[in-house]
């Protein structure tokens, strides 16, 4: 389940047509000899994986690969596949997984400019891409007619023209863009500091601020009230705004603002990973290992990282590579606005688990058989448990985590102490602030129940496949500051000891919030705010913005002319 090591070679030819694909590539002898090439889905539990038909042709020292695919004969899942050789790089006959690396520039800004990609009989499109590390990706998704179609670039290019023939008059402005999660959310961070923003700035600044959301989902109430620095998600205007914004500001990364996946996008070609992204995050960087995806120099790179303390940023300077001038220690947006609401008439314990990616976008039937899913269904339906809640008088709130929402049913139990609440119908802040006790495995909203001086019982009951997927920056075993259960009855059986004792913190976890937690005097959005306001950013990053103009204009020229021959291609 670990990512291959890379083999870098190269890469000749690539195309698709009509569901093949078709890679011509070399390596040198001395580099190893590749065996055999396949696609396979990527943190996958079970090895997914389909092979290419390869050819191997001898050029002096170099061998020419010539490999194949045809992707409507498999029964490819939803999700991202790498292409990963079997190679033996020390000529010993050890072979050994690699993915296929190295594609020259040119080679990558083709497919940039020029994007293949093919629909399926079913209602799926492939879509090959190279990503930040030159590697080959194939992303299997459902086809969309809103983004992936060509009048969604015409609405494009007239929002950029819009942008570039008034380019002073929209660079002035000095834009910030706040969202949350796809811009369908305002719950966390993006939510607090917007509301703290929209109370307590200048207003100067009030006029640049704009909160970015679908105005159709639920959480738009949350912002309705502020509903003249609300603009509409993926609207003409949120378009241009974008393309003018000095800082977007988010809980996520950058393709949580854009319908990015779309292969024909000019905005991909121009704004992704050269915005600069103020990253507010959505929780403490403690137990799940993100540098991969958030590392500096990356697709996802920050311009400003926010932090709890100083023991999150020497964790993000150690392992991201940033600078301690880009990591600003403010504690996070949203614990201004937490405190302990536990009501001792109404007692409450949240079961919130975190997601596993090797579990995402699989079908209903490959979740029931995971271990996940047994382990949790298990311990609903555990007799000493409904006992324990019946006898205590305690209410067990099972939150599922946002990306797997669609299985949140699949736990239903017959139980009128146990709640299921799905993603988005509980405002997360509030059960975190009701709950006496939590129940976690891996978390970062363990650290909100942690500042509220509230026990926490983690169970990671997977912690070795994991560490061995996912990984950890904090000692399981040593660091976490709560109980460890490690089976279904040492977890009822904590259960049972806190609600005895009136759900106290235990002195041996309490030691170390000083260090882990130093600000907790809510006033965390106003020392974010401040940074931004008054212009506090690298000099790195000064430079950065007087290098965008040029690039941004020069990507347009080169976008518009690669899409507009794609465009005609189709048409004629």
């Amino acid at each position: 389940m670990e990512a291959p090591a890379e083999i870098k070679v190269k890469t000749r030819k690539f195309s698709l047509t009509k569901g093949t694909i078709k890679i011509s590539f070399e390596l040198e002898g001395s580099r190893g000899r590749i065996r055999s090439l396949k696609l396979k889905q990527r943190n996958a539990v079970l090895d997914t994986s389909f092979p290419f038909e390869m050819q191997t042709a001898k050029k002096g020292n170099t061998i020419v690969y010539h490999a194949q695919i045809n992707v409507d004969q498999y029964p490819m899942e939803t999700a991202f596949w790498d292409v990963v050789a079997s190679v033996d790089k020390e000529g010993k006959g050890n072979y050994e997984d690699a993915i296929l690396g190295g594609l020259s520039s040119k080679l990558k800004l083709k497919l940039i400019l020029f994007p293949r990609w093919t629909r399926t009989g079913d209602g799926h499109m492939v879509y090959p891409f190279v990503n930040g590390a030159r590697q080959f990706t194939i992303q299997y998704r459902k086809y969309d007619p809103k983004y992936d179609s060509y009048a969604f670039i015409a609405k494009e290019f007239l929002a950029l023209f819009c942008y570039f023939i008034l380019k002073p008059y929209w660079d002035h402005k000095k834009l910030w863009l706040i969202c949350e999660k796809y811009c369908t959310m305002a719950q966390d961070n993006g939510l607090y500091f917007f509301r703290y923003c929209m109370e307590h700035a200048s207003e100067k600044d009030r006029s640049r601020i704009f909160y970015v959301i679908d105005k159709k989902c639920p959480d738009y109430q949350a912002v309705k009230e502020y509903d003249a620095n609300v603009i509409q998600f993926m609207s003409f205007k949120y378009m241009i705004y974008l393309s003018a914004a000095r800082y977007l500001i988010s809980t996520d990364a950058i393709r949580h603002f854009y319908i990015w996946d779309s292969p024909n996008s000019i905005y991909k070609v121009l704004y992704q990973a050269r915005k600069n992204i103020v990253f507010l995050q959505h929780g403490v960087m403690g137990f799940k290992q993100c540098h991969r995806t958030f590392h500096k120099g990356g697709g996802n790179q920050m311009a400003l990282f926010v932090v709890s303390s100083g023991y999150e940023q020497k964790i993000i300077h150690d392992y991201f590579g940033y600078d301690n001038e880009e990591i600003i220690i403010t504690g996070l947006a949203r614990w201004d606005v937490l405190e302990d609401k536990s009501d001792p008439a109404h007692k409450e314990i949240l079961l919130m688990p975190t997601w596993r990616s090797w579990l995402e976008d699989i079908s209903e039937e490959q979740f029931k058989k995971s271990e996940y899913y047994q382990r949790y269904k298990a311990f609903l339906q555990d007799e000493r448990l409904k006992t324990l809640l019946e006898k205590e008088n305690i209410t067990l709130n099972f939150y599922i985590h946002p990306k797997f929402r669609e299985h949140i049913r699949s736990f239903q139990v017959e139980d009128r102490h146990i709640r299921l609440i799905p993603f988005g119908t509980m405002p997360l802040n509030q059960l975190l602030m009701s709950c006496h006790m939590l129940i976690t495995d891996y978390s970062s909203v363990s650290w909100d129940v942690y500042y509220q001086e509230k026990p926490v019982v983690f169970y990671p009951f997977d912690l070795e496949t994991y560490e061995k997927v996912q990984g950890s920056y904090m000692d399981y075993k040593k660091d976490v500051f709560g109980d460890l259960a490690w089976d279904q009855n040492q977890l009822v059986d904590l259960i049972g000891e806190y609600a005895r004792n009136g759900f106290r913190e235990k002195p041996e976890f309490s030691g170390r919030r000083d260090e882990l937690l130093p600000y907790r005097d809510n006033d965390n959005s106003k020392r974010i705010y401040e940074y931004i306001a008054n212009a506090q950013i690298p000099d790195k990053l000064k430079r950065r913005l007087k290098e965008k103009k040029f690039n941004e204009a020069f990507l347009y020229l080169i976008a518009s002319i690669g899409i507009s021959m794609g465009y005609w291609k189709l048409m004629f």
